[in-house]
């Protein structure tokens, strides 16, 4: 064993993790280069979204992982959002096996923020050999000569307009079998600013999620603040997921429908309820409703609470299945008006 950065032996090894720094694609273009993935690689599922590599994977110190979260805050707090062009379809062979769309017309964006996040713990090791940057998303790491050509040929023209909005710091989870990348952070770009007067100076960022030593924190302070608020019977907020797939012979495990929400209390808040548009009629909605209901109950829940559009095709579909209006919300979203539906899961005293 040896130090977190590769060096000579320092004493027992320290807990690593595997991280990088990306750009990671969003919204449609992301799910267009998604599937020219899959179909490139005879639909095997991504370990990773489609992105753009600024820092390629490092191991760091367990202990340096706030610092790491810090780097690359830092790195996106003096820029901008900015465009970019996605292809067309190029490839690094003979040298090495792999199919990419080209990334242009950001140049100087990509290497202020690889230079500016590519430091600290974040910093490649010195044994590692420097390949000049090529701004690219990978669509198969390991295509042959012919499968390169025909990509040459049939993509050769895939061209989108994307915008960059967030820095992500990504984790690789070496404990699942298909080691998948999830994200530590994604600071905003030009997100970050400093605000003090005449008190404590802080520093504000602005990101599309909290990263994991930011929600560490949130958890533990809620948790103090609830029993002090609630009593030593207060529990914690338990967020729930349940996902509908369709089973053969009329489907092949395809997502049809998902219900989210979390079990504050002694209330179930559902928060989303969708069902695919191939699958809508089937009772799909139906039976996610009524796993919901079953899942709350166990919980020891007394009602569901839900807000949805006022007069729109959902409020109908709840309100056949017991729920009542508790409250008006005038202009709620979009101006338009929702309305607070609740049922109750067992009878009140």
């Amino acid at each position: 064993p040896g130090s977190a950065r590769g060096g000579a032996p320092d004493g027992p090894a320290r807990p690593r993790r595997r991280l990088l720094v990306a750009l990671v694609l969003e919204d449609a273009v992301a799910a267009e280069v998604d599937g020219l993935r899959r179909a490139v690689r005879g639909g095997r599922p991504g370990r990773i979204a489609p992105h753009v590599t600024l820092v390629p994977p490092v191991n760091v110190a367990d202990d340096e992982l706030g610092t790491a979260v810090r780097v690359v805050e830092s790195a996106a707090s003096p820029a901008r959002p900015f465009a970019a062009t996605i292809g067309p379809v190029a490839t690094f062979a003979p040298e090495r096996p792999v199919v990419y769309l080209a990334v242009t017309g950001a140049d100087g964006e990509l290497d202020a923020l690889r230079a500016a996040a590519g430091s600290g713990p974040l910093a490649p090791p010195p044994s590692r050999p420097e390949r000049p940057f090529v701004p690219h998303v990978t669509l198969s790491s390991h295509a042959g000569d012919d499968l390169a050509r025909a990509c040459l040929v049939a993509l050769g023209r895939f061209e989108r307009e994307t915008v960059f909005t967030h820095l992500h710091l990504l984790e690789q989870d070496l404990a699942l079998p298909e080691r998948p990348w999830l994200r530590v952070a994604a600071p905003a770009l030009g997100g970050t600013s400093v605000r003090g007067r005449g008190g404590l100076e802080v520093e504000l960022a602005v990101a599309a999620h909290l990263d994991l030593e930011s929600a560490a924190w949130v958890d533990s302070r809620w948790a103090e603040h609830g029993r002090a608020a609630y009593g030593p019977r207060w529990r914690r907020d338990e967020p729930f997921a349940v996902v509908a797939r369709s089973r053969p012979p009329r489907g092949a495990g395809g997502l049809v429908g998902v219900a989210t929400g979390e079990i504050r209390g002694g209330t179930c808040e559902l928060s989303r309820l969708l069902v695919g548009a191939e699958a809508r009629g089937e009772g799909v909605g139906s039976r996610l409703l009524e796993h919901v209901e079953r899942l709350a109950s166990e919980k020891g829940c007394d009602r569901v609470r839900l807000r949805t559009a006022e007069g729109g095709p959902a409020e109908g579909f709840y309100a056949r299945r017991g729920y009542a209006r508790e409250a008006l919300l005038p202009r709620w979203r979009e101006g338009r008006d929702f309305v607070v539906m609740s049922r109750p899961l067992r009878p009140g005293p």
